[in-house]
């Protein structure tokens, strides 16, 4: 994979990262706005903490390979930093496997979770019928952007094995 390709990866991450992560300000409004109904006014809503748990998960699934490409994930950080910077890259490339399975499945399992949900207009089980398909369409979208930057990473780590040195892009 060539040094534009690998960078437009990351342009998209990071783009659709620095977005998503303007999903957060509304969700924590619409939260606190529940929070207070219920609690200091006693007048629940039917549908804030639901609108909150959507966007939390939009926020979620589409920051995830903003995540991904700025290694912020959790890891075992105390035995991992340990290993010289080869080690590190085939322990990557061992467990990037894992990794290409789990989105893979989540894509075509997502991809098909989605269109159930987009035939039928899915609306959610409140009262208040909210459509929940637009939300479930984010899943396939937000796996397929964590594979794509999963695959950019993997392909630099195979550069560190090779060479010994940190991929340069």
């Amino acid at each position: 994979m060539g040094k534009s390709i690998l960078r437009s990866i990351d342009a998209i991450s990071e783009w659709t990262g620095k977005c998503t992560a303007f999903i957060l300000l509304p969700g924590i409004v619409i939260l606190a706005w529940e929070v207070v109904s219920r609690y200091a006014l006693n007048h629940p809503t039917m549908w804030a903490h639901g609108s909150s748990q959507r966007l939390f998960a939009v926020y979620y699934v589409l920051g995830g390979a903003y995540v991904l490409r700025n290694k912020d994930h959790v890891g075992v950080d105390i035995i991992y930093n340990r290993f010289s910077l080869r080690t590190k890259a085939v322990l990557d490339l061992v467990t990037s496997f894992a990794f290409f399975i789990f989105c893979g499945v989540l894509l075509w399992q997502g991809v098909g979770f989605a269109m159930t949900s987009l035939s039928q207009l899915e609306p959610d089980d409140t009262p208040w019928r909210a459509p929940v398909y637009p939300i479930k369409l984010m899943l396939p979208v937000g796996a397929f952007l964590i594979l794509l930057q999963g695959l950019a990473n993997f392909c630099r780590t195979l550069i560190t094995v090779i060479s010994g040195r940190e991929c340069e892009y």
